[in-house]
């Protein structure tokens, strides 16, 4: 069991772009003791995060409204700018977000993920009541651009586009939060020092771990995170610009009493090229299916049909 130490009451945000280590994060601090999202509200296990993601089905749903409200899509999210999370149009999705969390988690402490939050940690910053801390887990743009092309056929270039504005936001979005940042090879190297690097870290924050759920953690890390392998690939041109901000993060591995957004220069204007053009083919994508559902279309398509049958 947990036992809090001033801080029980403690959320921790789980920040890191898609397949980035979040989930593999997120099941360990459950595994830990920290609430998980309630079940009948959580994001199914799938092919390839057998254990599960780990995520609350209703905030992920939340996130995209606040996406599509900002004219962004999963892999071509907004960019926003300071301040957005106050605008009065907000008001709206603030008051159904506090209802989300609520009832998406049970009693404190509790631990929540979702990749989209590396954009909308502002708004949720808003909204779930302190005290609160944060783990940041990043991993090479290459080897993340090389795992969302096999698992979801995205584009390289996009992929390393949607790296880059990721998680450039959760570095400036995590500004003054008690954080753990950790480099996702570092996890997947030695996965029990990882875990021995989490119990320090809740230690840090004000709860501390039976020493019962840390041996049985361990096991469940090794297991989850054996067969996890860095993606390896040719590195496209444009991820030269990346790894400058992927070795500032390195050199800030650690526990940050108060993270502070480490100089990483500003975003390459290739990058809102690239998910530009992505958000508008898959706009394009999206209304064509729509129009291919449209009765008027069904009709002319069994006219065609019933037309080619009496030809």
């Amino acid at each position: 069991m947990l036992r809090p130490m001033g801080s029980g009451d403690l959320c921790i945000h789980v920040i890191g772009m898609h397949r980035s280590g979040t989930s593999a994060t997120t099941g360990l601090l459950g595994q830990l003791g920290l609430g998980m999202p309630v079940d009948d509200d959580l994001v199914p296990a799938t092919a390839d995060n057998e254990l599960g993601h780990f995520e609350s089905r209703s905030i992920v749903q939340m996130n995209n409204r606040l996406f599509r409200h900002y004219g962004g899509l999963l892999f071509s999210p907004p960019r926003l700018v300071d301040g957005w999370q106050d605008d009065a149009s907000l008001d709206d999705y603030r008051r159904d977000a506090a209802r989300l969390f609520a009832s998406a988690f049970g009693p404190r402490p509790v631990a929540w993920k979702d990749p989209r939050s590396c954009i909308t940690l502002p708004f949720w910053r808003s909204v779930i009541d302190p005290p609160t801390a944060a783990v940041f887990v990043f991993r090479d743009p290459v080897a993340v651009a090389t795992s969302l092309r096999a698992r979801s056929g995205l584009p390289l270039v996009q992929g390393l586009a949607a790296w880059e504005r990721y998680v450039r936001a959760a570095a400036h979005n995590l500004t003054g939060l008690r954080t753990l940042a950790v480099d996702y090879d570092h996890m997947v190297g030695d996965p029990a020092a990882w875990c021995g690097a989490l119990v320090d870290f809740l230690a840090e924050v004000g709860v501390a771990v039976d020493p019962e759920r840390h041996r049985h953690a361990e096991a469940f890390v090794q297991r989850d995170l054996r067969h996890h392998e860095a993606a390896s690939a040719p590195a496209p041109g444009p991820a030269t610009g990346a790894w400058v901000v992927l070795e500032a993060l390195r050199q800030r591995q650690g526990y940050h009493p108060a993270w502070t957004t480490p100089d990483m220069g500003r975003e390459p204007e290739w990058v809102d090229e690239i998910l530009g053009l992505a958000q508008e083919l898959e706009t394009l994508r999206i209304a064509h299916a729509s129009l291919l559902r449209s009765r008027g279309v069904r009709m002319v398509t069994g006219l065609w049909k019933t037309r080619a049958t009496l030809e």
